[in-house]
């Protein structure tokens, strides 16, 4: 004979489950949130060298399409048509405005309550060299772009000709300055 004992299936989680999930949550954000902004703040410098590289590939197209000649803009100090020349000159090799700006010096920037109109559209200066075919690529140690803020813990990013990105504190410590 079969007894007829009835089963009752619970649904839902008894109140020590979810203190002792939610104790578990706690300490993983514990954790985990000291390094947030580390992590944070590491992606915008890894944007920032990734920018840099792209932009100097942009360069290397130009100066291959130019018999060797490096673009010859406006003055840096007449800053609104030398940034907008040096957006125009990069963007048929694909290079956006984006990819002008640091990721970090945009948001120290917002951070400050700087508005989007009266940033910089371009953080990074581009080496002037002269209209002498070959004078760009003839030194490698000569940087093609230097950052111009120092939100970058080691300070700013420098690019180099073969693509390579150093900071300013790293160049003085391999130059003995440092």
């Amino acid at each position: 004979m079969r007894s007829s004992i009835t089963r009752h299936h619970r649904s839902g989680f008894t109140l020590l489950e979810v203190i002792a999930a939610s104790a578990i949550l706690a300490i993983l954000a514990l954790v985990l949130l000291p390094n947030a902004r580390d992590f944070i703040f590491r992606a915008g410098e890894v944007g920032c060298i990734a920018n840099m590289r792209a932009v100097t590939i942009g360069l290397h197209a130009y100066v291959q399409d130019h018999q060797q000649v490096w673009p010859q803009g406006p003055s840096l100090n007449d800053e609104e048509p030398w940034e907008l020349f040096w957006l125009s000159v990069l963007k048929p090799y694909s290079i956006e405005s984006k990819t002008w700006q640091c990721p970090a010096f945009n948001s120290a920037l917002a951070a400050k309550g700087v508005p989007v109109g009266e940033r910089p559209k371009i953080h990074y200066v581009p080496t002037m060299f002269p209209a002498t075919p070959g004078i760009a690529t003839r030194w490698a140690t000569q940087p093609w772009l230097i950052e111009r803020s120092s939100v970058h813990k080691k300070g700013p990013h420098i690019c180099w000709p073969d693509g390579s990105v150093k900071s300013f504190d790293k160049v003085l410590a391999e130059t003995g300055v440092r």
